[in-house]
């Protein structure tokens, strides 16, 4: 008898954001591998579970990508003689892959890209009698979320609920070229040990899936619980819960570590410089919110000297509130970075747009002549009160923008569209970059001031050449 489709689980959660820009060598040579764990798509209950990925050529030439499907606890370093056949994608175009999965099988598809390329992916859950559905993130695995040898992953907020159909399952991936030896635990959330450590061997380059976990320890009833997987080679792991009332598989990811090195509310603005020679300018905390006669923050950003910037990365938080119905639809400010002067200098020009479009708009304009942007405007669920990560990455070495939408650790939608700095250089001036949160009244076109709406926690950070 099949099993339920979250005894297969299969995602990873990708450090940027789940659009995950592939670092490397730009052409036909492939930077690495993104790997998407991939699920049985028909569960027990006759549930189905289909993969759908995107692959955005951000570049200005055309790029082709390859695709290998590794079947679970398989040696993934075995490949056939004959290498994958390349699936070119022309600039600025984006192709959507399907039918990865095929019934009673589940294992990682390894993408082989260019740098310039993005990928994200998604689970589209359906019920047996049809009546429901719902869309589920799908983490990607890469050298940017991936463990190190020796280091502890820990999955919170596991559970399993006989009388809600509620099922956990985790998958563990081994990222090295080699045969592991992991370590694995499961904890109460009282801190006590379900079962003992299990110390087991994985195959090279392979996914192992420990279907409903809890059962196969002899518990079956856990709340809030956590798992804790440590490798001697580099690895990932995740958990799925499939929740049989609403057909619906959903992927947890590692939680954060509090080693992070961002700061709460005293942290400093000034831009020092990292250990890699960028300069970061940040303002921990909440730093805007938007009331009458405070509508819009700006800051001013100086170098000690002008940068030919590789590449720029801003991230940060926002809270949407009520919508201002003056306008419809009504653009809903999120961050203007510009240097000098506003015209042909929008490094980032971000903005949330109210029903009833309901979208996310991200626009530049380096060097472009008057009128002109490039652009990605995608539509957006938005829901008030709930906390939007922005991760805006303007990567002018390899001629592409990217924003990542994201809450909850979950990318929400990924924009991706053509940089326009010259020879790739994204030439920061000593003085003139300037920031902006809100609109003021009375602008002209559709902005409106986005009165309520919670501004924190800024980072930019300008890499040189």
């Amino acid at each position: 008898m099949r099993k339920p489709l979250a005894a297969r689980p299969g995602a990873a959660r990708a450090a940027v954001s789940v659009g995950i820009l592939l670092l490397g060598t730009a052409g036909a040579a492939f930077a690495g591998a993104v790997y998407v764990p991939v699920p049985d798509p028909i569960s027990s209950t006759g549930s189905t579970h289909a993969i759908q990925i995107w692959i955005t050529n951000g570049g200005s030439d055309q790029r082709p990508y390859t695709t290998a499907f590794l079947n679970a606890e398989s040696d993934g370093t075995q490949r056939p003689s004959t290498p994958p056949a390349q699936t070119p994608i022309a600039a600025g175009r984006t192709s959507v892959l399907g039918g990865v999965s095929s019934p009673g099988k589940s294992g990682l598809l390894e993408i082989n890209a260019s740098a310039a390329m993005s990928v994200d992916a998604r689970l589209f859950n359906t019920s047996a009698d049809a009546l429901r559905s719902s869309v589920s993130p799908v983490p990607l695995i890469s050298s940017d979320n991936m463990f190190e040898a020796g280091k502890t992953a820990v999955v919170l907020g596991l559970r399993r609920d006989p009388a809600r159909g509620d099922i956990t399952s985790l998958g563990v991936v081994n990222l090295g070229k080699q045969a592991a030896q992991c370590v694995i635990k499961f904890v109460r959330a009282d801190g006590s040990p379900i079962g003992g450590p299990a110390t087991l061997t994985f195959k090279p380059l392979s996914l192992r899936s420990f279907n409903d976990a809890f059962s196969l320890l002899g518990e079956q009833q856990a709340a809030d619980a956590r798992a804790e997987v440590s490798c001697n080679q580099p690895f990932y792991t995740y958990a799925t819960l499939f929740s049989q009332a609403n057909s619906q598989v959903l992927f947890i990811t590692p939680s954060a570590s509090g080693a992070s090195t961002l700061t709460g509310p005293g942290g400093t603005n000034e831009p020092p410089p990292s250990s890699t020679g960028s300069v970061v300018y940040s303002v921990s905390g909440l730093f805007h919110t938007v009331t009458t006669g405070n509508e819009k923050k700006t800051y001013k950003i100086e170098l000690a000297k002008a940068m030919p910037a590789r590449r720029m990365v801003l991230d940060m938080d926002f809270v949407p509130g009520p919508w201002n119905r003056s306008k419809s639809p009504g653009n809903h400010a999120i961050v203007w970075l510009y240097r000098s002067k506003f015209r042909s200098n929008t490094f980032a020009n971000v903005n949330a747009f109210s029903p009833p479009k309901m979208s996310l708009k991200a626009a530049q304009n380096v060097d472009l002549p008057p009128a002109s942007t490039t652009q990605d405007d995608q539509g957006v669920a938005w829901v008030q009160g709930q906390r939007y990560h922005l991760k805006y990455t303007y990567d002018a070495e390899h001629g592409s923008v990217t924003a990542v939408l994201s809450s909850n650790g979950a990318t929400v939608k990924t924009l991706n569209f053509p940089s326009t700095a010259p020879n790739g250089v994204l030439d920061i001036p000593t003085t003139g970059m300037t920031v902006e949160f809100g609109h003021y009244p009375g602008q002209d076109g559709p902005e409106v001031p986005s009165y309520g709406w919670q501004y924190s926690n800024l980072r930019i950070e300008f890499v040189p050449y």
